[in-house]
């Protein structure tokens, strides 16, 4: 078994964004030569999170709109507690497989880091693969 570890930064944008990181992990996939295991992709934030969708724009805009429903006026707790609600609707981390030293992904799925807080943010991602 081996297991390889890197940790990537991504600028996001405040408020509802996103970020397609399926090319900078499958990237890092085929760099640490694992042929056969799990790639595990982490973001250590209450107010981010990640999905594995088709990456299309306007299937994106249709989620944002979705997040957006969370109406920031409605919230009675903290200011940013709207951020961590949507945050909350996505995962923290994802867990794929990896074969012949690739992501198994369909061609039209993507990784994508949605943003939420209010403010733009430097995410640190870690991205753990194990294997043989």
């Amino acid at each position: 078994m081996v297991l390889f570890r890197d940790v990537i930064e991504v600028a996001t944008e405040k408020g509802i964004s996103y970020v397609d990181i399926t090319e900078t992990v499958s990237k890092l996939v085929v760099e640490c030569q694992i042929l056969e295991g799990l790639c595990n992709i982490f973001i250590p934030s209450s107010t981010a999170g990640l999905m594995v969708n088709d990456g299309d724009r306007m299937l994106a805009e249709d989620f944002r709109r979705h997040f957006a429903a969370i109406d920031e006026k409605k919230i009675y707790s903290q200011r940013n507690a709207f951020s961590q609600l949507r945050a909350n609707l996505l995962d923290a981390e994802k867990t794929l497989p990896v074969s012949k030293g690739r992501l198994l992904l369909d061609g039209r799925q993507s990784i994508l880091l949605w943003e939420f807080d209010n403010e733009p943010r430097k995410r640190e991602i870690i991205i753990t693969v194990s294997g043989e």
